[in-house]
């Protein structure tokens, strides 16, 4: 059946149609990842968060393990031209040894996931007369951590401002304040670190990037990069530059164990 509507709202992910219909950016930079969900029987330890820098496995991300106490979640992200098993394979060659996991059986039923991952940053031109993008489908996700959550509820409250103040004056062109561009150049460190992280492809170039990021000068950027403000900006109200905001990327949970480490 037809429906009418005055606007229209994408959020239908990385690779959006509605992007597409109304002749809006899109994303072009985009990780794959895959992860599977699983029981694991209640040890009485901390949840924990192990990641796996491995070009290997991941190519320009990283693997992932994470025990909440009652679920594991595994997985795997990286650029897809540059799994050589393909992410399949490679997720299954990782989740045979992932760590945090020994002596945890997994069960024959395993809830599995995946898709794109966008880290272009914003995109510049997310908004038209007949709608506007939000979430993925705008690039709302930090380009270095590929963190999405926090930058989607963000830019969303901005999209929900402008759409009632287009909606209650009947100007369309009110949706001309919804733009990326201002927010693009918010990212130009980010995105810098993520082409380099992208040139990463052996072991030993991973181990030396870990290495670096262990010394005082390391911390510290990795510390403001993912636990400091200006993570992912918030949107300006209409007239004003944006303004920084606490990190939204990643963050360690009270009472979760963290670990990070390579592997050769």
């Amino acid at each position: 059946a037809a429906v009418r509507a005055r606007f229209v709202v994408g959020a239908d992910g990385a690779r959006s149609s509605v992007a597409r219909d109304l002749g809006l950016d899109r994303n072009h930079r985009l990780l794959i990842g895959a992860e599977e969900v699983f029981e694991v029987p209640a040890n009485g330890e901390p949840p924990t968060f192990h990641c796996v820098l491995d070009p290997s496995l991941a190519p320009g991300y990283l693997a992932w393990v994470v025990n909440d106490g009652r679920h594991a979640h595994v997985g795997v992200a990286g650029y897809a031209d540059r799994f050589p098993q393909g992410l399949r394979r490679t997720m299954e060659r990782f989740g045979a040894s992932a760590p945090g996991l020994a002596g945890v059986d997994r069960p024959e039923s395993v809830e599995r996931r995946g898709g794109p991952i966008p880290v272009g940053g914003v995109l510049r031109r997310i908004a038209c007369a007949e709608g506007l993008l939000v979430g993925d489908a705008a690039g709302a996700v930090s380009p270095l951590t590929a963190g999405g959550l926090d930058p989607c509820l963000r830019l969303s409250e901005l999209a929900a401002s402008v759409l009632d103040d287009a909606l209650r004056s009947g100007r369309p062109e009110t949706l001309t304040h919804y733009s990326g561009a201002a927010l693009r150049a918010q990212f130009r460190g980010r995105l810098t670190l993520r082409r380099g992280l992208a040139h990463i492809r052996t072991p030993a170039a991973s181990t030396a990037a870990f290495a670096l990021l262990r010394t005082p000068f390391g911390r510290a950027a990795a510390g403001r990069v993912l636990f400091g403000d200006r993570s992912f900006p918030d949107p300006p109200p209409t007239g004003q530059r944006p303004v920084s905001s606490p990190s939204s990327g990643a963050g360690t949970r009270s009472g979760w164990r963290a670990s990070t480490r390579t592997r050769p």
